[in-house]
């Protein structure tokens, strides 16, 4: 393969695949982001021993829900490497072609030196290689070559525990009836718990492939339920999983990436971990229809982190575009670094139920190497009921510009309907923090640490609506 179709394949797969980052580069990124989840989209100057765990310009990095981990158990069955035996899949009786994928490449001249893991071919072995769907899909499992030194070895500050484990894996794929030397690497390598799943998913064909210890019961949920109420639960689904592999074609889905997906597994009668799988980058953003509210500010070049949030929003709810529907709630600019403002949108994705699933972003011009970086302003959960142009809405946005020098710019961001002449920012206790007018319903203003609620008033000085800055939404269900 390439070597440039190989980083590409890396950068664009980072995210979804790779462990949290560490050290230097997780302060680098969310240093200036408080103490909130953010969504980090398109960061453009990364060092290149760090370019295979980021992703490329205005691709989003990381939900801003509350992602869902693994979750160990406590007990002597995770003692279990669900990598040993001999070799899963319809092509396992295929010697020439396991030995064939055994010996593919994990990193190449462009890849190399960036601390990811590259087995030594004796110490690599096929897990799965077999034939799904929408082509041919291999597992493999080596050596990590790539666990760190002290003290960044230390469990109790360790935040990718993968890191520390003697194996590594990786994925690759090809299309169907593939030679080995048509397959190419998937995700990311890297770390991982031997006692704990591993899994791909592809969205474009539905294909997912969960490889676990014979014996584990696997269980599926596609996405979360939002109900009329905004409440999130989760249906699950056993599957078969026998020898401790389950090949399955789900219902292809629009966009880029399934984040919605879960998967849980049962050893022992314990609860082992609800995970979502690695995933093979889909189509690419959905065409959506967008309805405005308000007329769209002219253009400017954070503008295109709208596009690249709906199609994240349909990854995390699991939908496609045929089911939910797309409206702008406001869109316009708040300062940022440097006396380069930074263009904000609201969106609201109304699911099948009623509900309304909120997400604020922003965007922002990158003027070295081009492109747009951007981060989150909050997200939220809102039942069914009033129009949207009746209700009101409050952002967050600390606009930051890639670096960890640069202190973020907090605006916050009031939209009302047109009724709304005024606001106020209280504090929890109900203390006035900030009074400030409103324009058309709208108001930017310098954040005042604190606020709690603000509250919206009419020309009479009646209150109109009392809201809180969008915080996290849970999908998690």
């Amino acid at each position: 393969m390439r070597e440039e179709e190989l980083q590409r394949r890396l950068t664009r797969l980072a995210e979804r695949t790779a462990p949290p980052p560490r050290g230097s580069l997780a302060r680098t990124v969310v240093a200036q982001h408080r103490t909130r989840r953010r969504q980090v989209i398109g960061l453009t100057t990364v060092l290149a021993a760090v370019a295979a765990l980021v992703v490329a310009m205005t691709t989003l990095v990381g939900p801003a829900e509350r992602p869902v981990s693994a979750v160990g158990v406590a007990s002597p069955a995770e003692a279990v490497d669900v990598f040993t035996g001999p070799t899963r899949g319809s092509l396992a009786g295929d010697a020439a072609f396991v030995e064939g994928v055994r010996q593919l490449p994990w990193t190449t001249g462009g890849s190399s030196g960036t601390g990811l893991p590259d087995a030594p071919l004796d110490t690599r072995r096929v897990v799965f290689a077999g034939d799904v769907a929408g082509g041919r899909w291999a597992l493999v499992v080596g050596a990590n070559t790539a666990q760190p030194e002290p003290p960044d070895d230390d469990p109790a500050r360790q935040t990718d525990l993968g890191a520390l484990s003697d194996v590594a894996i990786a994925w690759f794929t090809g299309p169907p009836g593939a030679s080995p030397d048509q397959l190419a690497l998937q995700s990311v390598p890297r770390g991982v718990d031997p006692s704990l799943p591993a899994a791909l998913h592809d969205p474009a064909s539905g294909d997912l492939v969960v490889v676990t210890a014979p014996g584990d019961a696997v269980e599926l949920s596609l996405r979360p339920d939002i109900a009329a109420d905004g409440r999130v639960s989760r249906a699950w689904q056993p599957v078969g999983s026998p020898d401790g592999l389950a090949v399955l074609a789900l219902p292809p889905l629009d966009g880029t990436y399934d984040t919605a997906l879960r998967y849980r597994v049962t050893r022992d009668g314990a609860e082992l971990t609800v995970t979502g799988p690695d995933g093979v980058p889909g189509s690419g953003p959905a065409e959506v229809s967008l309805t405005w509210l308000r007329p769209p500010p002219a253009p400017a070049a954070g503008d295109a982190v709208a596009r690249s949030e709906i199609d994240a929003m349909l990854g995390r709810t699991g939908l496609t575009s045929a089911e939910t529907t797309f409206t702008a709630v406001w869109a316009g600019d708040v300062p940022g670094p440097h006396d380069q403002p930074a263009r904000v949108i609201l969106l609201a994705q109304t699911v099948p139920s009623g509900a309304v699933y909120l997400s604020g972003t922003y965007g922002w011009p990158v003027t070295d190497g081009g492109g747009t970086g951007g981060t989150g302003c909050g997200s939220q959960v809102t039942a069914a009921g009033a129009p949207l142009d009746e209700r009101t809405f409050a952002l967050r946005c600390d606009v930051v510009d890639g670096t960890a020098e640069a202190q973020p710019v907090s605006s916050l961001v009031v939209i009302a309907p047109p009724a709304a002449v005024s606001a106020r920012a209280l504090d929890a206790g109900g203390a006035v923090l900030a009074g400030f007018p409103l324009v058309d319903g709208v108001g930017v203003v310098p954040f005042p640490e604190r606020t709690a609620t603000i509250e919206t008033r009419a020309a009479d000085g009646t209150v109109l609506q009392s809201t809180r800055p969008l915080t996290c939404a849970d999908l998690g269900g």
